[in-house]
């Protein structure tokens, strides 16, 4: 009988040990596809980002309305993931950010913005 429960014991303390406790910066590399847009927008202003599987993708940024003016741009880009940071190449000009999604399933590009991106769509 002692026995089993040094087994058991043991069973729970690993299962414990082997838990992952970090839930605020989990690793969603391959979720990265798809549109994003960040949280901060409204019927004024957007800023959104779309990956794409064959690792191209697009910045769309607007701002205004159509009964103010509309200021808009949509710029592409190539991106590539080494661990956990993400590297855009927008006009030959190259951003490198540390990037995760969080427990909310956010988006956050640590170097690139200062909020966080939600999914709006998966491709």
């Amino acid at each position: 009988m002692k026995n089993y429960k040094f087994i058991l014991i043991f069973l729970i303390f690993t299962s414990i040990i082997s838990c992952d406790t970090n839930d605020e910066e989990m690793d969603y590399s391959t979720s990265l596809i798809g549109e994003w847009m960040r949280t901060d927008f409204s019927d004024d202003f957007e800023f959104k980002l779309i990956f794409n599987d064959d690792n191209t993708g697009y910045k769309i940024y607007r701002e205004g309305t159509i009964e103010t003016e509309i200021t808009s741009s949509l710029i592409p880009f190539d991106w590539k993931l080494v661990e956990d940071n993400l590297t855009f190449n927008e006009y030959e000009e190259i951003i490198t950010t540390k990037y995760y999604i969080n427990s909310e399933g956010e988006l956050m590009l640590e170097n690139y913005s200062d909020l966080p991106f939600i999914r709006m769509q998966t491709d």
